[in-house]
């Protein structure tokens, strides 16, 4: 493509199309208000865009489930090989434990103002006979997960079929996503013409909140821990390790840039055998994004469509949450299938998920460059201060 006679290459990457989605929706949503178009047209639209919403849900529970199995089977060959010692599991729990109820309490904080219903017959999943099994099928999942991992060489077969069905599943996850802009369109455009930009709060909300805690608890936490090396070392880890961040960020996927995640570590003096390790274990059991995105964004959707919250549905909550934690899932879309899955399982209405899709990329982004600070953090930390002898 030239420009005025000068070469140009346009690349339109998701958060280019995500954006533009955005965008358009809120002006044709404007438009479509103000010359006062059929509530008929609104309905047809926000069709489209739920039979797409639904379309994710029903790839959640299989997505989710099977990528559970897998999850326990690598959390218990890393600890059945050694190559995840003891003081980095709970150095990982630790995080982990501290991030869920940082979400669940920012989130509870935060709150969300509640928007009624743009059409009413849309106010369910329209899946309720499947719902009372979701809770027994995670827990059957990690019990699976068990059983395939202590089964001896006869489950290797086994073990593959698991790990094919989590790629395939996440694979498919990342197809459909593509069409994320697509369903955003449908979904926002009728909202905005009926509702005014009101819609947009809760979304705007949720990605605030979610910097915010993203970026305190990397400081804070991984940072004050960091100093235990020394008063350098904070700077040091993050002058070194910036860009894998970014591209964590950018690409939706904390365990993208391995390869230079390795050399970031090598470049701060961290052997390569002990980086590798700690690095896989910690893309594995560090999943502090994750957890505090579910947090925030459980709590969020529950205030959003007025779901009172007790402490009893807290504490749920957070059970919920960590148990999500076992998932092996790093790829792009893992934090809102999960968070998909969760609101199904806690009854909220279908409309609860729509902040989630506004600021998807971005959401996503920050869980993902938070998930690679932990593991990062926590091979840097296992290296300087011997935690991988034994």
């Amino acid at each position: 493509m030239q420009i005025r006679g000068i070469p140009v290459n346009l690349k339109l990457n998701n958060t280019v199309l995500m954006i533009a989605s955005l965008i358009v929706s809120i002006l044709v949503g404007i438009i479509l208000g103000f010359v006062g178009t059929g509530r008929g047209v609104y309905a047809m639209l926000y069709t489209v865009g739920m039979a797409y919403l639904k379309l994710l849900l029903l790839l959640a529970l299989p997505l989710v489930v099977l990528n559970l199995v897998s999850g326990v089977i690598l959390r218990l060959q890393l600890r059945a090989d050694g190559s995840a010692p003891a003081r980095l599991c709970f150095f990982h729990g630790i995080a982990v434990f501290g991030a869920a109820i940082l979400g669940l309490v920012a989130g509870g904080i935060a709150g969300s103002a509640q928007i009624p219903a743009a059409f009413a017959g849309f106010g369910d999943f329209g899946l309720r006979w499947l719902r009372p099994a979701m809770p027994w099928a995670l827990l059957l999942s990690v019990l699976v997960g068990a059983a395939a991992a202590k089964i001896g060489p006869e489950g290797e077969e086994t073990r593959r079929l698991f790990f094919s069905l989590a790629d395939v599943s996440a694979f498919a996850g990342t197809l459909l996503l593509r069409l994320l802009p697509v369903g955003l369109f449908f979904l926002l455009c009728p909202m905005v013409a009926t509702r005014g930009m009101a819609v947009l709060w809760p979304g705007v909300k949720l990605a605030l909140v979610t910097a915010f805690c993203c970026a305190a608890y990397g400081v804070l936490v991984y940072g004050y821990q960091l100093r235990h090396c020394g008063k350098d070392c904070p700077a040091h880890f993050l002058r070194n390790f910036k860009l894998v961040l970014l591209q964590a960020f950018a690409v939706c996927a904390s365990d993208s840039g391995e390869g230079d995640a390795l050399r970031s570590l090598r470049r701060m003096g961290i052997a390569e055998e002990t980086g590798r390790a700690a690095w896989r274990c910690g893309k594995l059991l560090g999943k502090t994004g994750t957890v505090l995105y579910l947090g925030i964004a459980c709590m969020l959707a529950a205030r959003y469509v007025g779901m009172p919250v007790s402490e009893f549905s807290g504490g749920g909550f957070f059970v919920w949450i960590l148990l999500f934690s076992l998932a092996g899932m790093n790829y792009r879309g893992s934090g809102l299938y999960c968070a998909l899955f969760l609101l199904f399982m806690l009854g909220l209405p279908l409309r609860a998920a729509v902040p989630l899709l506004l600021f998807e990329w971005m959401l996503d982004g920050m869980r993902s460059a938070l998930n690679a600070a932990a593991a990062g953090t926590g091979a840097y930390l296992a290296d300087k201060l011997d935690w991988m002898k034994r």
